[in-house]
């Protein structure tokens, strides 16, 4: 119990502290009104052991005063994970081997390592407070914070080599709990706060992250899973495991989740509603979440590249196979190659459980294209998973938080992604073990041309004497809005006057200045993503237009040689000029191929000039999901591309169209190359001419070839689409996705080169 000078509401002076604790007496009330208990809480040997409270009694000095009671107990924290165990005590961790892992292993032990790769640890947290938005260290004072017995002999040992050592610890303790301190208690509130979560973060690594792994090694089998990321958690308590990088260092690959409509196309500028309050952070899960993800894979040698997101759940009955590709490519994109689909459920149709569920016991009308997604996610993720290509890295924020003002790593990772330039978000601990190579800044083989530090009032002194060495060899170091203050130590600054101090908003313009980017585009692409991966036989560009409106530019700067335009989703090869021209779709993708040796690949058929006929639908029949059938009913009559739902008794319709159109075309017309492109399409669309398969496609373009399909005369040519359950189903996260008409809506184009 201690007695703060107060300066301000819960703004204390750590220089005027009285220690009260020898003043605390533990009375009972229902008995003799002796005392019952120590200061500590202990019985007295002989006394009553019902009802004790504590008193104490003190001269109040003059002015104004905080009184801080510092309690330990196993209460508090979030209702959600009331009786979770302490993730900063390894024997705690023991029991939940003992209990969970160890009975698997037992019963399942010839599989591990074989069937069966290891365990999965889902979303461990501290939990010490719900949510992540009041988690982050010094600025909520209500917050109650993971502690073990030996704790304060730790942090003493922790503050070793700051401003703090040699101080006495307890009556600093109240620092970690207010929301403001003033002069001198300003640096040692910081000092403290940052030696607590360095101190609790690297705990949490040791003794529940580094006691699974060594079990699961020990045993044979890998040790994978994700911690929380949402909402900026990622670096704080709560939700969070302290530090995104430390959380899950012994796993044996990189890991995330996306879940409940946290990336949805569109929304990259703060927050936007979803189902969690106060909303989802879209700038954070658009240009960190993936980001961190793909960084750990890249920069930590045991997750050998690796990286596993849990995909696609809790996106409501009305997400299709086209905005999970969306979803796929927003991962390929950002360095993330092994996918855990969420979900297929055993449980009886309807299931309210985290749908969309793909199957749905037969039910879901996006499944019969599900498998082209899978197909495509698994040749992608092993065609990109080479060495990564970036130019710059960008400081993780989570020290900066702890000690003061700082800036979220989102902010720069923003401006770089909306200027096409790729970057891997870089921990202090990474950095401070880095070296420069031929001038770059090299960690576990990944090299980089610059580092971009959000802005930060104190950051380690390890990091920033490193910083001061590298900018004096000559690697460009740009500090964002201002230089640090202090160190995270409160030791004196390093001389950092071979860094470069620049506004936001001028990142990428200086960073062009200064010849930074790998590559550059022709017209401006703020919503292009891109990865280049160097593979033993040559390099990979992917490409990936994550906007909702179409994109038409070029690029420049990509490795000279043969470029080969690979398309992961029909497995096939064209020839591709240079630059590299970039017409994409919303959500297209573009994945261009540079081999060390040439390889054959024809050219692509150019539609330059070629004749146009426009086709309109001789009929519609419908497949209704709700049997589970594929049979299709009577004929209907459209009125154009009009949309579906505009139909009486059609506005919840749930299933699969399918559209006959005829053309009529003489021999000349017939033997030319020809490809049906169609527009307004909301999800999967397979397309035959004249009982031959042309292929389907679940995303933009819809470009089907089919050339050598057709003949002289007339000619059937059948469109099937799929719905997804969002209308029939409406639940409730169904809300939050936008309702797009049903069908086509758009049109039918029969190309036909020129002759």
């Amino acid at each position: 119990m201690y007695l703060c000078r107060k300066t301000a509401f819960e703004v204390l002076d750590p220089t005027d502290v009285r220690d009260l604790t020898d003043r605390v007496e533990w009375v009972d009330d229902y008995n003799t009104g002796k005392p019952t208990c120590d200061w500590t809480g202990k019985p007295i040997p002989g006394a009553p052991a019902q009802g004790p409270r504590p008193i104490v009694r003190f001269d109040l000095p003059e002015g104004d005063w905080s009184l801080n009671i510092l309690t330990v107990s196993y209460k508090g924290g979030e209702k959600q994970t009331e009786g979770y165990l302490n993730p900063l005590d390894p024997k705690a961790t023991q029991i939940l081997l003992d209990t969970v892992y160890q009975p698997i292993y037992e019963h399942f032990g010839a599989e591990f390592g074989k069937t069966l790769r290891g365990f999965f640890s889902d979303e461990p947290r501290f939990g010490n407070i719900h949510g992540a938005e009041g988690a982050s260290i010094g600025r909520n004072s209500d917050m109650v914070l993971p502690w073990r017995d030996d704790l304060d002999a730790l942090l003493a040992e922790q503050l070793k080599g700051t401003v703090l050592e040699g101080r006495e610890l307890r009556p600093l303790l109240p620092l970690l709990f207010v929301n403001g301190t003033e002069g001198e208690g300003d640096t040692a509130a910081h000092v403290l706060r940052c030696a607590y979560m360095d101190l609790v973060s690297r705990l949490y690594s040791e003794n529940f992250d580094g006691v699974l792994a060594r079990w699961c090694h020990d045993h044979g089998c890998e040790h994978i899973g994700h911690t929380i990321e949402d909402n900026n958690a990622h670096a704080r308590l709560g939700y969070g495991a302290g530090h995104f990088f430390r959380a899950m260092a012994h796993q044996d690959m990189a890991g995330i989740d996306v879940v409940i409509q946290q990336l949805t196309p569109g929304q990259d500028k703060g927050l936007f509603k979803g189902m969690h309050s106060p909303g989802w952070d879209g700038e954070f899960f658009t240009y960190v979440l993936g980001k961190l993800g793909g960084s750990l894979a890249h920069l930590n040698p045991a997750a050998k590249g690796r990286c596993m997101c849990e995909l696609f759940g809790a996106y409501s009955w009305a997400e299709g196979n086209r905005l999970g590709k969306w979803l796929a490519d927003y991962m390929l994109v950002r360095g993330v190659n092994y996918f855990v689909p969420h979900a297929f459920d055993p449980a009886p149709f309807p299931d309210a459980d985290c749908p969309p569920h793909f199957y749905a016991h037969g039910h879901n009308p996006q499944y019969p294209e599900f498998g082209l997604l899978m197909g495509y996610m698994n040749r992608m993720a092993a065609l990109l998973a080479g060495k990564h290509v970036a130019p710059a890295a960008v400081l993780y924020h989570a020290e900066a938080e702890w000690s003061g003002d700082y800036m979220f790593t989102q902010k720069p990772a923003a401006q770089l992604a909306r200027h096409c330039i790729d970057y891997d978000i870089v921990p202090a601990d990474y950095l401070t073990g880095a070296d420069l190579v031929e001038g770059q800044l090299r960690v576990n083989g990944e090299d980089f041309r610059t580092l971009v530090i959000p802005y930060a009032q104190a950051l380690p002194a390890a990091l920033l004497h490193k910083i001061a060495a590298w900018t004096a060899a000559g690697l460009p170091v740009w500090f964002l809005d201002g230089l640090p203050v202090r160190t995270c130590e409160g030791t004196p600054l390093p001389d950092l006057s071979g860094a470069n101090v620049v506004a936001l908003a001028d990142l990428a313009d200086a960073l062009a200045e200064a010849g930074i980017p790998e590559l550059r585009l022709t017209a401006p692409a703020p919503y292009l993503r891109y990865y280049h991966a160097r593979q033993a036989d040559g390099d990979v560009y992917f490409f990936v237009n994550e906007g909702t409106t179409p994109m038409h530019t070029a690029v420049e700067g990509a490795r000279p040689g043969q470029a080969v335009v690979y398309d992961a989703f029909t497995n096939t090869l064209a020839a591709e000029e240079r630059p590299f021209t970039l017409d994409l779709p919303a959500f297209g993708v573009k994945c261009v191929l540079v081999p060390d040796l040439p390889v054959d690949a024809p050219a692509a058929l150019s539609f330059i000039g070629a004749r146009q006929l426009a086709l309109f639908p001789a009929e519609v029949r419908f497949a209704d999901a709700e049997t589970g059938s594929t049979q299709y009913g009577a004929p209907v009559a459209l009125d154009g591309w009009q949309p579906v739902d505009t139909l009486p008794g059609m506005a919840a319709f749930a299933g699969r169209i399918r559209y006959r159109l005829t053309v009529t075309l003489d021999e000349a017309q017939a033997a030319v190359p020809a490809r049906l492109v169609l527009t307004g399409v909301q999800e999967g669309a397979a397309v035959t001419v004249n009982g031959q398969d042309c292929g389907t496609r679940i995303g933009a373009p819809y470009v089907y070839p089919v050339t050598g399909a057709l003949h002289p005369g007339e000619n059937e040519i059948q469109l099937e689409v799929n719905t997804t359950l969002g209308r029939r189903m409406n639940d409730f996260l169904t809300q939050f996705l936008p309702m797009e008409p049903l069908g086509i809506t758009g049109g039918a184009v029969l190309e036909l080169a020129q002759p």
